[in-house]
């Protein structure tokens, strides 16, 4: 930003020596597409001092009209990626159990809850990529990925790094959501999943969400969470069976 307002100042004072007016209106746009103050003494020598300001002009609103279909392009595309992770994040588009990527959603999830999580914190993706699809609930798997997230985040102040891990144990396959937070304390590790207790603020937390991702793994997927806590690194470990039970519960999270 210092050198880019340096850059304004050169080209500000050259454009306003050569008597073009809104001199430093113009500057902004220049620097902006990388034109410097030898490079417009070049045009003044091929146009004439009579057409200088037309050109430059001319100049700065092409950058500008550049810079702004590019911005337009950006924010096209992030709508696009915006719709198509709220899409994997609801699932309403697919039959209530089927085989799911687990990095999809996790990657969907992230992507709704960019704005939740703060510059200082770093997210790290260590995925096992040869894990195959897994028959799951997809968007129910999402909300335990959301609760699990949400927590790190809370419990880390708004710095720290949060990862996300994937591997296989033989017929499971572990999505491990780690955060370098104050830990867990030993006293209320054993009532972390009981409906409505929570270690948030009053105001900060319904006590609701690890029990409902407790159900959503356990109850109806059959699987199992797994917490390692300590100062600095907590780690929740959600084991999911890597082929369909054939007694699929339906309605154990409801």
């Amino acid at each position: 930003a210092l050198a880019a307002a340096d850059a304004e100042d050169v080209i500000g004072d050259w454009l306003d020596e050569q008597g073009v007016s809104s001199a430093w209106d113009l500057a902004p746009a220049l620097v902006a597409g990388g034109i410097e103050v030898p490079w417009l003494a070049t045009v003044a020598d091929a146009v004439g001092a009579e057409h200088l300001e037309s050109a430059v002009r001319w100049l700065a609103y092409t950058i500008d009209a550049e810079l702004l279909m590019g911005e337009i392009d950006d924010a096209v595309t992030r709508v696009s990626d915006l719709v198509g992770a709220a899409k994997q994040y609801s699932q309403l588009d697919r039959a209530p159990q089927q085989p799911v990527d687990v990095h999809t959603l996790l990657d969907a999830t992230l992507t709704m809850l960019r704005a939740k999580i703060p510059a200082e914190v770093r997210v790290v993706k260590e995925y096992d990529r040869d894990l195959p699809p897994i028959p799951a609930f997809g968007a129910e798997l999402n909300q335990v990925w959301t609760n699990l997230i949400d927590n790190a985040v809370y419990a880390m102040g708004g710095r720290g790094t949060l990862t996300l891990r994937t591997w296989g144990e033989v017929d499971r396959l572990v999505v491990e959501i780690g955060d370098t937070g104050s830990g867990i304390p030993d006293e209320v590790r054993p009532r972390i999943f009981e409906p409505f207790f929570s270690t948030k603020a009053v105001g900060e937390g319904t006590g609701l969400g690890l029990d409902i991702s407790y159900r959503i793994v356990v109850n109806k997927h059959h699987g199992d969470i797994r917490v390692e806590s300590r100062p600095g690194d907590t780690r929740f470990q959600i084991c999911l069976p890597m082929t369909a039970d054939p007694e699929w519960d339906t309605s154990a999270s409801r």
